[in-house]
């Protein structure tokens, strides 16, 4: 009966260390592949949760006063302004001299005009390139080489018709 069993046993030394070593080469191997094959299959991501909405935001009783000091400041100025737009529509008070005050002494200041030279723009020096501003304008790089710092200079970017100017860093 023992000769009816297939001689699979009988395995020499040198073949189980070979089968081994093949076992050693291909377990990694397989294993790499089927790593792989689900890196490469579609993930389906479930959907971004949706934003909150702001207006169901609870706002808290501090907040709600600041916001309402803030409506009321904003209130008061515009109404401020207005009465200053009507008093100079008007025509009560002229433009440039300030209100008398009642308890005055007589030594009442006129309010002056703005200075010219404060409307004039400074243009901004290019960094790295020393001789060269953008222009405040319209962004531009002119160069202005050669001219002193703090010149009034027309932008060249500009028809003579607009005269626009502005000063050398």
């Amino acid at each position: 009966m023992l000769s009816a069993i297939p001689d699979v046993l009988n395995l020499t030394a040198l073949q189980v260390s070979l089968f081994i070593m093949n076992l050693r080469l291909i377990l990694p191997a397989a294993a790499a592949i089927l790593m792989m094959v689900p890196s490469c299959t579609p993930y389906k991501e479930p959907p971004p949760p949706a934003p909150a909405d702001p207006a169901a935001r609870t706002k808290t009783p501090e907040e709600e006063e600041k916001i309402r000091a803030q409506r009321a400041q904003a209130k008061k100025e515009d109404e401020a302004k207005k009465k200053a737009d009507e008093k100079k529509e008007s025509g009560d008070e002229p433009e440039g001299i300030a209100e008398k005050d009642p308890t005055d002494d007589g030594g009442s200041e006129e309010v002056k005009p703005p200075d010219r030279k404060a409307e004039i723009q400074v243009a901004r020096p290019v960094p790295g390139k020393p001789g060269f501003v953008f222009s405040p304008f319209n962004n531009k790089v002119i160069d202005v080489k050669g001219i002193p710092s703090g010149r009034l200079v027309a932008d060249p970017t500009f028809p003579a018709s607009e005269k626009m100017h502005f000063r050398v860093p």
